[in-house]
């Protein structure tokens, strides 16, 4: 059945200016289509591709106004073309964002069927608890992503203290390889080879990938740094090839810590060196893991910890309590967070023997 098709609406209201509006959803479709197979190639004459097909083009783009792709609904008949508008209209002191995908559907024939299970069902699907405390999760830690993570991991000011507790145990020289599994934004990477020392890191965090490489173009361009996007218990590297290893913030949201340590034991030389960050019960609900990520972390008292890393193979395993009070008053964080650095917080120490 071919007709005109239809026209599909959708629209929110953002509380920025349009000129910001138009910014942030243009960053945010470059960064979050690619996830989904899609290449969004943003700005005049942009395009959007998709398996080598070319599924839109840009035919106007007005920051702060509008934005137009001319979209094609089928790769079998490319000549059945349609348009998706994006208008950015001032309301309120914000922006009222309307999106309008116009003449779609021409090629459907079950324009109701379509509606309620491609659109209806996945907009309920994302809207409910569990959907949007997995995606509050992800896009802030488990997997960050998006201009505020961005912003957030390229200057961690609540992790200073950790990593200067990471690298003081690590003592590093310039005769280290160190490996980091997920470095977030590189931060850690970038102090750690102050010491001279080569290194590399994985992620599963496109984003992430991106801005830690932003941060270490020199030592990367140097070849002293090389970063990878992968899993923590499959690495791409080969056995024996690292003196030391770090892990921070990671630990909990593993779901399959053995694997990982196990992984990271492998790629370790005989007397290789790990320090991990551990994953302490008494941190579940405060500004360090609130809700949702504290129900989506998994939390490990030191016998745990302990355990985890016997189970790894690691022989010389340790579980010690660091204060990092100090380190977090060097570091500048505010002093009404101060107590959470205060006393005793698990880091387990091991060594490949």
């Amino acid at each position: 059945m071919k007709d005109k098709g239809i026209t599909v609406y959708a629209g929110i209201d953002l509380p920025l200016d349009p000129g910001a509006a138009f910014e942030a959803v243009a960053n945010e479709l470059t960064l979050a289509l690619p996830r989904l197979g899609i290449n969004f190639e943003a700005g005049v004459e942009g395009r959007v591709i998709q398996n080598s097909f070319e599924v839109g083009r840009i035919v106007a783009w007005e920051p702060g106004k509008r934005l137009a792709i001319e979209w094609r609904q089928a790769s079998w008949e490319p000549e059945e073309t349609t348009e998706i508008e994006f208008l950015f209209e001032p309301a309120d002191g914000g922006t009222h964002l309307r999106i309008e995908h116009h003449k779609w559907g021409a090629l459907i024939g079950e324009i109701v069927g379509w509606f309620a299970s491609a659109i209806v069902a996945p907009f309920l699907q994302a809207t409910t608890p569990e959907a949007l405390g997995d995606w509050i999760t992800d896009r802030k830690a488990r997997r960050p992503s998006g201009t505020q993570s961005r912003a957030f991991y390229g200057d961690p000011l609540y992790h200073y203290p950790s990593f200067r507790v990471i690298l003081s145990e690590l003592a590093l020289t310039p005769d280290d390889h160190l490996l980091e599994v997920g470095f977030g934004g590189g931060v850690l990477l970038k102090q750690a080879l102050q010491s001279g020392c080569r290194a590399a890191g994985v992620d599963h965090s496109a984003d992430m990938l991106q801005l830690a490489r932003e941060l270490n173009h020199e030592a990367i361009n140097e070849g002293r740094l090389k970063i990878f996007e992968a899993s923590a218990d499959l690495l791409p590297f080969p056995d024996a090839t690292f003196t030391c290893a770090a892990m921070t913030g990671v630990l909990g949201f593993l779901p399959n810590p053995v694997g990982a340590l196990t992984e990271i034991r492998r790629v370790l030389i005989k007397g290789g060196r790990l320090v991990v960050l551990g994953s302490d019960p008494k941190l579940r609900g405060t500004p360090a893991a609130p809700e949702p990520m504290a129900s989506r972390l998994r939390f490990y008292e030191d016998e745990e910890l302990d355990s985890l890393a016997h189970q790894a193979g690691f022989a010389n395993v340790s579980v010690v309590q660091r204060d990092m009070e100090a380190y977090a008053r060097e570091a500048g964080v505010p002093e009404e967070v101060i107590p959470l650095f205060a006393g005793g917080t698990s880091f387990l120490l091991a060594r490949k023997e």
